[in-house]
């Protein structure tokens, strides 16, 4: 591993580390470890707890996931109120909370995922702004959140490997061998065979993630493997009660009737003799 010098001048950056997911929290550990001026002071899994310690060890930087149980990392800068805030960077996989960072003046703005060199130039603004005496104008902070939102990719590839976890331990699935997905507050629920498994993600980066070719999304909180399904019923109102092979049985919703007459046509058309 790597160590990235920090400048002479550079005095220690005392950092605290947020987030609710252990695995998450490791690879920023893993992180700041290859910056030889970080001193990691502690690590916090929710806001509430991130706020005790921000007041007790006061860190001079905050890696701060944005959505969390309970308080969120917006929540825990504004409960600082006027008190002298530490420097902040949001490491967050959901891009929409850009317009927040700016509104709070974060450092920056680290999209997940995102690699080794991009968290250094992270680092490197922080230096600067703590040398600067944390001043840093609005347009520069803009320019950082849209230089990070055009970072973003438009049109992900399906992933090859999904890595969900369950009993604190993580496990690698072929998407392929996926029944459905439902939505679970914050998380998502694959369900494979008779074995469930969580994620935290949002329905909509599930869908990215997935194959549109195989996958279809029959409500706003599930996803399901079509070439898992049984048969399919008619229902009131342009709705479909579906059912898998495995023996789960989902009513669509309303708004995706569309969505289901296209699959519906399209292997029509595909099994149509030439």
């Amino acid at each position: 591993m790597t160590t990235t010098p920090a400048p002479e001048t550079t005095r220690t950056l005392r950092t605290l580390i947020v987030d609710d997911e252990q695995f998450a929290r490791q690879r920023l550990l893993e992180l700041c470890g290859t910056q030889s001026d970080i001193e990691v002071v502690g690590e916090c899994s929710h806001g509430a707890e991130a706020l005790a310690a921000i007041e007790a060890l006061r860190p001079d930087l905050v890696l701060l996931d944005v959505q969390m149980r309970g308080t969120s990392g917006f929540d825990v800068i504004k409960s600082l109120g006027g008190r002298t805030a530490p420097l902040v960077i949001f490491v967050t996989a959901h891009e929409n909370y850009a317009l927040g960072a700016f509104e709070v003046d974060a450092v920056d703005y680290l999209l997940k995922p995102f690699d080794a060199g991009r968290f250094d130039a992270a680092i490197a603004r922080a230096r600067q702004r703590l040398a600067a005496g944390n001043a840093l104008s609005r347009q520069e902070i803009a320019a950082v959140v849209r230089d990070e939102l055009k970072r973003a990719p438009q049109s992900p590839k399906p992933a090859q490997r999904i890595v969900a976890e369950r009993d604190d331990r993580l496990t690698f699935i072929d998407p392929q061998d996926i029944d459905s997905i439902e939505a679970d507050r914050n998380y998502i629920s694959i369900r494979v065979g008779r074995e469930s498994f969580r994620l935290r993600c949002t329905m909509q980066q599930a869908e990215a993630m997935l194959d549109a070719a195989s996958f279809l999304r029959i409500h706003r909180s599930v996803i399901i493997n079509s070439l898992r399904i049984r048969d399919m019923e008619r229902w009131f109102h342009g709705e479909y009660v579906i059912t898998l092979k495995n023996g789960q049985r989902f009513t669509s919703g309303r708004g995706y009737r569309q969505r289901i007459q296209g699959f519906l046509k399209n292997g029509v058309e595909r099994s149509a003799p030439a």
